[in-house]
């Protein structure tokens, strides 16, 4: 069985009904020919419209799907991350996280030891401990590490997570930035507050589809 759409609906055909009651159709004689015809030439400025207002629809339907293929259905974080990593040793003191900051223009600094990621530390954080002069540079006790006022639970997340769950995370957790891991534990990414608000300014707009 096939099944026709058409904007007067659904019909049916090719079904095994076709077959099972077979009917004799007689032939059509000429007067009931004409008769016929005139009945379809009565009715054909209102066809007409109906099949022109059917071809717009249908046209503006496939406008609509065409839209469709052409947005991101799903962003994922792998496309909004910064890969350009820079990170910090436990050891460094303030005055280096401070200086890094400043340099590359992050307010979150990964923590590894040794390749592993060991700790977050933020300017939030570190502006806590420490004073800035009039040249913006700190002015902090030596001998402190960074160690000792980064975060050592740090909520990460993987490139193939929608973007929208990041965001639910960020303000679950009150954070700013999400150290992203591969699958085999590694650290090959940072994804902000500052990514997400710029992929939300961008086109297409981030919309759900099922």
């Amino acid at each position: 069985m096939f099944v026709v759409y058409s904007p007067e609906g659904r019909n049916f055909i090719g079904g095994k009904s076709d077959k099972a009651n077979p009917t004799k159709v007689n032939a059509i004689t000429e007067s009931d020919f004409k008769e016929t015809m005139m009945e379809l030439d009565k009715d054909l400025p209102e066809r007409t419209q109906q099949h022109q207002k059917a071809s717009y629809a249908l046209g503006q339907y496939q406008k609509q799907l065409d839209t469709l293929h052409e947005r991101h259905v799903v962003v994922t974080v792998s496309e909004i991350m910064s890969t350009k990593l820079v990170t910090i040793s436990p050891e460094a003191s303030f005055s280096d996280a401070w200086q890094l900051m400043q340099q590359h223009k992050f307010h979150h600094l990964p923590v590894v030891d040794e390749g592993s990621l060991v700790g977050i530390c933020s300017s939030q954080e570190l502006l806590r401990h420490v004073i800035i002069n009039d040249d913006n540079r700190i002015e902090a006790p030596k001998g402190h590490r960074i160690a000792e006022i980064a975060n050592p639970e740090v909520i990460t997340t993987l490139p193939n997570v929608d973007v929208r769950r990041v965001a639910f995370m960020m303000t679950e957790y009150q954070i700013g930035a999400l150290p992203v891991m591969s699958d085999l534990g590694g650290l090959i990414g940072m994804v902000t507050r500052a990514d997400l608000i710029k992929r939300l300014a961008m086109l297409p707009p981030l919309e759900i589809y099922v």
